[in-house]
Parts: structure tokens; C-alpha cells; sequence
């Protein structure tokens, strides 16, 4: 799923910036396979695609990177930084969405 979908230049930008080792790349990638398999189950029936492959489909390239980057500092055991990134990547997220929104 990961290989797929996770930018190949981005996570090789996160394993050499963080010197991951091959046991934390697999932990990372588990960690980012959990977080969008309990994001699918989580949506209402209603919201959810018909199955979990059209579902990781829609996922935007650049939320996967950022899973993979937050996972990372996770598995690092740099929680805090993995809660600010994920934090300033949520703020971004919700300015892009009210200038889209925005009348001009």
C-alpha cells in the first residue's frame, strides 16, 4: 500500500534525514498502514468508499508524506516534534481550506 501511495522522494528525504534503519522503516510503515485502515473504518457508512483501496486512493500524495515524516519522529521517539508537525501541517491545512472557501 505505502510503496504506492507514500512519495518515493519524500520518504527518502525522511529515512536519510533521520538515518532510519530497516526495523524502524517497517514500524513507521505499520504505524501509517494502522492510522489509515482506523481513518477508513471511522467514517461513517455513509462517507466511506466501497472499498479500503478506493479509500487510500484519495488520500492526498502529501498526507501520506506526512504520515510517514510524523510516524518517523514517532518511532524516534521525538513525540513532540511529531506533535507539532502534525499540528502546523493542520493549521496549513484549515488557512488553504478558508482561502479556497474565501469569497474574493
Amino acid at each position: 500500500m505505502l510503496d504506492k501511495h507514500v512519495p518515493l522522494d519524500a520518504a527518502a528525504d525522511v529515512i536519510n534525514d533521520l538515518r532510519l534503519n530497516s526495523a524502524q522503516i517497517r514500524r513507521v510503515t505499520t504505524a501509517v498502514q494502522r492510522i489509515v485502515a482506523t481513518a477508513y473504518e471511522r467514517l461513517p457508512a455513509a462517507r466511506r468508499p466501497h472499498d479500503f483501496d478506493a479509500f487510500t486512493d484519495s488520500v492526498p500524495a502529501h498526507h501520506w508524506a506526512l504520515m510517514f515524516e510524523a510516524c518517523a519522529l514517532r518511532q524516534l521517539g521525538r513525540t513532540t516534534e511529531a506533535c507539532a508537525l502534525i499540528t502546523a501541517a493542520r493549521h496549513l491545512d484549515a488557512i488553504h481550506h478558508c482561502s479556497k472557501t474565501a469569497p474574493a
